[in-house]
C-alpha cells in the first residue's frame, strides 16, 4: 500500500501536532498574512487576508453594482453608507446588497449555478436545463440599470433577483403550481443576518411578506432555529420552498459572505479605509477612476 505524506508550503510533513493555517499567497510566489484555520473558520477574520484574496471582488461590487463609494474632496475613496448606533445593523443592510450581486454572478458564470437557483426561484423539484434560456439579474444592481433599465426598480419589495429570457428580456421566469405556470413571475428576496429571529421572523417570515422564496444567508447558523419557530406556531411556510437556506443552494456564495463581513465591519465602523482593499496601486487608481466617471455623469444628468 503506498504511504501519502501531507507537506506544509515550506516542504515540511505534516504531523498530528501540525496547525492548519490559511495564508494569503502573493503573485510573486511568497506569502503574507496568516491565521489558524481554527480561529478562520469560527471567529473574527484577519481583515488583511480577507482583503488579499477578496478586495478586489468587493470593491467592484460596491463601486460598479451598488454605486456606494465616492470620492471625497482630498481625492480619496470612501464608502457611502448611512451609519446606525449599532454598525452591525448597516453592515447586513450592506451585505444584503452584496448577497444579490453575488449570487447573480454565480448565476451569469455557471449553468449549473444558474439552474438551481432558478430552480428555488421559481419553486421547482429539480434544476431543469430548460433554465439556460434565462439569465438572473438583480433588481437593484447598476448592470440591471444599465442593461435592461425596464426591469430596474431599487425598490422592489418582493424581489432582489428575477429571471429574463436572454432573447426575449420582456419574458419573466414564472412560478411552478403543481407543475404549471402560475403566472407570478419568479425571484427570490435574499436576506443575511446572524440573527433572524430577531431581525427576520417576525417582520418577514410570521406576516408571510413575501411570494416568492426567502434565502436566509444565516452567518449565525440559526436557520434551524427559525425552521422550528416556524414549525412550532404552526405557520403555512414551506421550509426548502418558501423559506430556504442560502448556504444549501452555494456554500461558496455562504462562505464568501461570511469573509466580506468582516471586511464591510471595518469599513463601517472606521477600521479600514477603501485604499486597504486593494493592494495594487494601479488597480486603486483604476477604480478611483470609475468613480469619477460615475459622478460625473451623475453631474451631467442633474443639469
Amino acid at each position: 500500500m503506498q504511504k501519502t505524506t501531507l507537506i506544509d508550503r515550506f516542504g515540511n510533513p505534516l504531523t498530528s501536532q501540525t496547525q492548519l493555517v490559511v495564508v494569503a499567497k502573493l503573485p510573486n510566489g511568497s506569502y503574507a498574512e496568516e491565521q489558524d484555520l481554527y480561529s478562520w473558520q469560527n471567529g473574527q477574520r484577519n481583515t488583511n487576508l480577507v482583503a488579499h484574496a477578496h478586495g478586489h471582488d468587493l470593491l467592484y461590487i460596491l463601486t460598479n453594482e451598488l454605486g456606494l463609494v465616492d470620492v471625497d474632496p482630498s481625492g480619496l475613496l470612501q464608502l457611502r453608507v448611512v451609519v446606525t448606533a449599532d454598525p452591525h445593523v448597516s453592515v447586513m443592510r450592506v451585505l444584503g446588497k452584496i448577497a444579490e450581486a453575488v449570487i447573480v454572478q454565480e448565476c451569469n458564470r455557471s449553468i449549473f449555478a444558474n439552474r438551481k437557483w432558478g430552480m428555488v426561484a421559481r419553486k421547482g423539484r429539480r434544476p431543469h436545463q430548460a433554465l439556460d434560456d434565462f439569465k438572473a439579474i438583480g433588481t437593484g444592481l447598476n448592470s440591471t440599470n444599465r442593461n435592461h433599465p425596464q426591469k430596474y426598480n431599487a425598490t422592489n419589495p418582493q424581489r432582489d433577483i428575477i429571471w429574463i429570457h436572454k432573447e426575449n428580456t420582456t419574458q419573466e421566469l414564472l412560478q411552478l403550481v403543481r407543475g404549471n405556470n402560475s403566472g407570478v413571475s419568479a425571484g427570490i428576496q435574499v436576506k443575511v443576518s446572524h440573527d433572524g429571529l430577531t431581525y427576520l421572523y417576525q417582520s418577514d417570515i410570521a406576516t408571510r411578506r413575501y411570494e416568492v422564496p426567502l434565502v436566509y444567508f444565516d452567518l449565525g447558523n440559526d436557520f434551524h432555529n427559525l425552521a422550528n419557530r416556524i414549525y412550532a406556531t404552526g405557520l403555512d411556510v414551506a421550509i426548502g420552498t418558501d423559506f430556504v437556506q442560502g448556504r444549501t443552494i452555494s456554500s461558496e456564495v455562504h462562505e464568501l459572505l461570511v469573509s466580506y463581513y468582516w471586511l464591510v465591519y471595518d469599513l463601517v465602523a472606521g477600521k479600514m479605509t477603501i485604499d486597504q482593499l486593494i493592494k495594487d496601486e494601479l488597480l486603486f487608481d483604476a477604480f478611483k477612476k470609475d468613480v469619477q466617471e460615475q459622478q460625473l455623469r451623475k453631474q451631467i444628468i442633474v443639469v
